[in-house]
């Protein structure tokens, strides 16, 4: 199934941490460390999303024409399986700032109810790259609802970021966001009648938190 602006990683590294992650048999403290991992992959992926601009620096040697990036990175967790995903992100954005949305699933409903967001400070008139941390992108309520608030916000340059999606939850998000990019590991089946990703991993907030 392909989708526009879907961004799905497939090295080998991916793999073999997905499919740790996915093993009912993995410890809470072996979840954690390996969704850090997978953190650190996709955060060096989506950093092609960064803009450049040229800059001269002196080498030991010589004059040199190199480049920096110059965005102001905002990591915003959806609360709370999007936590595991920030340490791997600042390991590769150390200047990020971070800023949280709580918004979890009516069992019922399978609708998002939100109860918590929270912005850091940040100049929309400068140039700002968000992305969203929710490690399974499900019905896609909470990704629905986040980028509304960051539009609210004034911010236009967003990316999701996940590590399993669901076919349903990409054409929701569609539906609304067409353009929206989405860097996932892995695009599963489908969703089943309680809302959970198959095969998926379970539920990653109460894998990565032992809860």
């Amino acid at each position: 199934m392909i989708f526009k602006n879907l961004i799905q990683l497939n090295s080998p590294l991916v793999k073999h941490y997905l499919t740790l992650i996915r093993d009912k048999r993995t410890s809470f403290s072996d979840f954690r460390k390996y969704v850090n991992k997978l953190a650190v992959l996709l955060a060096s992926e989506v950093s092609k999303e960064l803009d450049l601009r040229r800059k001269k620096i002196q080498t030991p040697l010589a004059n040199f024409d190199g480049a920096e990036a110059y965005e102001q990175v905002v990591l915003v967790p959806v609360l709370r399986a999007g936590l595991g995903l920030v340490d791997g992100f600042t390991e590769l954005f150390p200047n990020a700032k971070v800023g949280h949305i709580g918004v979890y699933r009516d069992e019922k409903t399978l609708k998002p109810v939100k109860y918590y967001f929270k912005l850091p400070r940040i100049s929309v008139e400068k140039n700002v790259i968000v992305f969203i941390l929710d490690p399974m992108l499900a019905t896609g309520g909470s990704i629905i609802y986040s980028v509304s608030e960051l539009r609210k916000h004034g911010v236009k340059k967003i990316v999701v970021v996940s590590i399993v999606s669901s076919p349903e939850g990409i054409k929701a998000v569609r539906r609304h966001y067409k353009n929206l990019k989405i860097y996932t590991c892995a695009l599963d089946k489908k969703l089943n009648n309680k809302g959970y990703i198959v095969p998926g991993l379970g539920d990653a907030g109460d894998r990565m938190f032992g809860t």
